[in-house]
């Protein structure tokens, strides 16, 4: 008994076995069997809860791994969609990193804010409505088309522009100025008279050396010339000759220069009351001829005369050349003189026509003094008042000397 027990008491706490005491060969024999089929029972299930742990423990691990791997797929989609979302891009509304301005949908080259999120600025090639004329990028310059401050260069903004305009004085432009209204430098010959510079201008070609009141040098001078009608003595005195030259000077010649600037034609005729050298000023301009060729330097040397040239040519700058045509009424002396008994000389003062009336005769094909008192033997030459003849015609610039183109003026 003793040597069957003492084993299986050694063994009985790892079989699970709780008691153990003398028994029979049969009891012995039948609990020997179950204990060690229960053993066997007790040691295999043992073993499969162990592996069932350990396949329980995998499992568990497993499930770890794939809820980690879960949580990190769900942190990465977490972080991918905060990331888009957080990105944003010019267009949007926001002002992102690198964005000088963001206005969303109003975005526009030509706009405050451009397509490319930055600020419309002068010098950037984009024009933006409203505040820039133009914008030529690095072309942009005060003497281009389009200035540095975006605006079109033009005429009167005091800025030159190169190749086009000769100055731009700004405000300060203006036809009488040394820059004209339309940007040009006002020079002689341009039509516009030059304050404090020029005395006239004009640009009509054919007066471009002279000949009109107006140099080529833009100084005044005295028009002379001979009318080209003819007439009987009795035109209606002074008053009659003056106006038929006034119209011939305005009328005939078509000269710009006494339109624009005032002027006035008178006759060179005796008249009783008063004399030439008190309806004339006494100017220093030259007389010349519609040609320029000067026929007097200034008054002096007119009733001095002694002309350089004859008068010659009548307002259509016309020769006259015909031998019976050459005749000039004025019953004056080459200094402006009455000629004696004046009355009987002048067609009684140009009121007369009858041929028992006589009146003396100029030359306009002669010099010295018989252009205005021609001359045989000494004596006047004189015709009857019925015949015709021309009258001298003189220049007064009436802006220079207003009262002398007054009707019936005479100086005192």
């Amino acid at each position: 008994m003793r040597a069957f027990c003492a084993p299986l008491l050694l063994l009985a706490p790892l079989l699970g076995l709780v008691a153990c005491g003398p028994t029979s060969e049969a009891t012995t024999a039948t609990t020997t069997g179950i204990t060690t089929a229960s053993a066997s029972a007790s040691w295999t299930e043992t073993t499969d809860t162990s592996s069932t742990s350990e396949a329980t423990a995998s499992g568990s691990s497993a499930t770890a791994d794939t809820a980690d791997t879960a949580d990190t797929a769900d942190t990465e989609d977490t972080e991918d969609t905060e990331d888009t979302t957080s990105a944003g891009f010019c267009g949007d509304g926001i002002i992102q990193t690198g964005e000088e301005c963001d206005d969303a949908g109003a975005n526009s080259d030509a706009a405050a804010c451009t397509s490319a999120c930055i600020k419309n600025v002068c010098g950037d090639g984009l024009v933006l409505d409203g505040v820039e004329e133009c914008d030529n990028a690095e072309g942009n310059a005060d003497g281009s088309e389009c200035t540095a401050s975006c605006t079109v260069n033009v005429c009167g903004d005091g800025l030159l522009l190169v190749g086009v305009e000769e100055c731009d004085d700004g405000e300060a432009n203006a036809n009488s100025s040394a820059c004209t209204a339309s940007c040009t430098k006002n020079v002689c010959g341009d039509g516009f008279v030059y304050e404090g510079v020029e005395e006239c201008d004009d640009v009509d070609p054919q007066f471009s050396g002279g000949g009109d009141g107006c140099s080529a040098y833009c100084t005044r001078e005295v028009v002379f010339f001979v009318s080209l009608d003819r007439f009987t003595g009795d035109f209606g005195g002074r008053a009659g000759a003056d106006e038929i030259c006034a119209e011939a000077g305005a009328q005939s010649i078509k000269m710009p220069w006494p339109e624009d600037n005032h002027t006035i034609f008178r006759a060179w005729i005796a008249d009783e009351e008063c004399p030439v050298e008190r309806r004339f000023p006494h100017t220093d301009l030259p007389y010349v001829r519609l040609d320029a060729k000067v026929f007097a330097e200034g008054w002096d040397e007119l009733v001095d005369g002694l002309p350089e040239w004859a008068v010659g040519i009548n307002e259509y700058g016309l020769f006259v050349e015909e031998v019976f045509n050459l005749r000039v009424w004025t019953a004056l002396d080459g200094d402006g003189s009455l000629v004696e008994n004046a009355a009987a000389q002048s067609c009684n003062f140009w009121t007369l026509s009858g041929d028992s009336f006589f009146g003396a005769i100029g030359r306009v094909d002669l010099g010295d003094l018989e252009w205005s008192l021609w001359r045989s033997e000494g004596q006047p030459v004189t015709q009857g008042c019925h015949k015709e003849a021309h009258l001298y015609c003189i220049q007064i610039h009436c802006d220079e000397y207003p009262e002398y183109c007054e009707p019936d003026y005479c100086a005192p």
